[in-house]
């Protein structure tokens, strides 16, 4: 009897409540197996670590996939945060994630991924919050794309929990790269050293 090779589902999707290689708590990849570019807006459901529901928990995500904001390009991978509040927000280690809407946009393929950094006064990554004193931005595909970024300040480690973020400081406009190209923000004086992280995401393109 012939097997029946698998076919490939369109769209994979990876939670990780707590990292291991020190990066933030509480993240969802998102991955476009399609030639299509697509707006998705998720819906979640989350459980405790015995698979059981938490109907009373409330699931926010800093990126706003839960809204049907940022751009998931073909091929490429959408990343997000997650913060739930309510009773048993605690007790979230397992989150059942279903596509409520998908909308089909015009956008090229990522040959390779944006990046963003904290950088200090001398340009170089840091990962300490009192050296963060900038973004870098990496574009290196040949064209240019549009960013939302992001500045995220997490919790104190409480016990084995997963660090929820407690402040997200989102830039007013979103950021244009010119194709195969650099950029630096340097952040006002009032917010250095208060944030941990720096993320961001694809938007629909203000580059033509």
């Amino acid at each position: 009897m012939a097997r029946r090779s698998r076919t490939k589902r369109p769209f994979s999707i990876k939670y990780v409540p707590v990292a291991i290689d020190g990066g933030p708590d509480q993240v969802l990849t998102v991955e476009n197996h399609t030639d299509v570019s697509v707006l998705p807006t998720l819906a979640f459901t989350t459980r405790d670590i015995w698979g059981r529901e938490l109907p009373n928990v409330v699931t926010q995500t800093v990126h706003g996939s839960h809204r049907g904001g940022p751009l998931l390009p073909a091929g490429g991978t959408l990343r997000d945060i997650l913060r739930f509040d309510g009773p048993g927000a605690r007790d979230v280690r397992v989150i059942d994630v279903t596509l409520a809407d998908v909308e089909e946009i015009d956008h090229p393929v990522l040959e390779a991924d944006i990046k963003s950094v904290m950088i200090d006064l001398d340009q170089k990554a840091t990962d300490e919050p009192a050296d963060f004193w900038g973004i870098g931005l990496v574009n290196p595909n040949p064209f240019g794309v549009t960013v939302r970024i992001s500045l995220l300040e997490f919790e104190e480690r409480e016990r084995d929990y997963p660090r929820q973020v407690i402040d997200v400081a989102t830039l007013e406009e979103d950021v244009d790269l010119a194709s195969v190209s650099n950029h630096v923000i340097w952040l006002p004086e009032d917010v250095r050293g208060q944030f941990h992280e720096v993320s961001h995401h694809l938007r629909q393109p203000n580059y033509s």
